[in-house]
């Protein structure tokens, strides 16, 4: 079980307001940029309530690409099974399906209070802190370089100077992000208007990419 005097159980069962939420996503930042910061506006937003399971990932999927809900879980759990002394590990804090929670019951109360505080502090967590992360983000298309070879080199440059993998769900996110923001300047307005690049493949922004040439 956790630990109370660091996930205190709410005591307000409130419906929720999506409309609220999307309100939220347009002015908390982004993940990559300000964990912390995101993390403190939705700790803020969700205040003293109880949020069932199935609200939470309705939130979760209003605030983030599923490539940041990925980052967001695994960060979770880690966090919970570095930190938190009990028979639960991680993944079955935070389940992939519909546990059934009812908050009248003072258990299950108890298990959506520890997953919103595994989310608050995955959000935290999520995003690596590899030392040269900055010199892996400070990468630039060169103005002919081809596109394969740029994602290449995007893609070799975040593993050696943050240490991520490009291949995990937190590598995916900043690759994709990063390829982007600093393709050279034509490809990447063009990039930036494909509606929710957050949540399309590298492969699909890819080929975008390629229509520009």
């Amino acid at each position: 079980m956790a630990n109370l005097e660091q996930r205190p159980i709410g005591d307000v069962s409130v419906p929720l307001n999506t409309g609220d939420v999307r309100e939220l996503k347009k002015e908390m930042g982004r993940l990559l940029e300000d964990p912390l910061g995101v993390s403190e506006r939705l700790d803020q937003f969700l205040g003293p309530n109880i949020y069932t399971w199935v609200e939470l990932q309705s939130i979760l999927g209003i605030l983030f690409t599923m490539e940041e809900r990925e980052m967001t879980r695994h960060s979770g759990m880690r966090v919970w099974d570095r930190e938190c002394q009990g028979p639960d590990q991680g993944d079955q804090k935070w389940p992939m399906q519909d546990p059934g929670w009812n908050n009248q019951n003072e258990r299950h109360r108890q298990n959506m209070s520890d997953l919103r505080w595994m989310i608050i502090r995955g959000i935290r967590e999520a995003v690596p802190k590899g030392q040269n992360i900055g010199k892996a983000r400070s990468e630039h298309q060169g103005k002919d370089e081809p596109l394969a070879d740029w994602l290449e080199r995007l893609r070799k440059a975040l593993q050696l100077y943050s240490g991520v993998d490009p291949n995990t769900a937190a590598g995916q996110v900043l690759l994709k992000t990063q390829f982007v923001a600093k393709s050279w300047g034509h490809i990447r307005k063009k990039l930036e208007k494909v509606g929710n690049w957050q949540d399309r493949g590298l492969q699909e922004l890819l080929r975008e990419a390629q229509k520009v040439l």
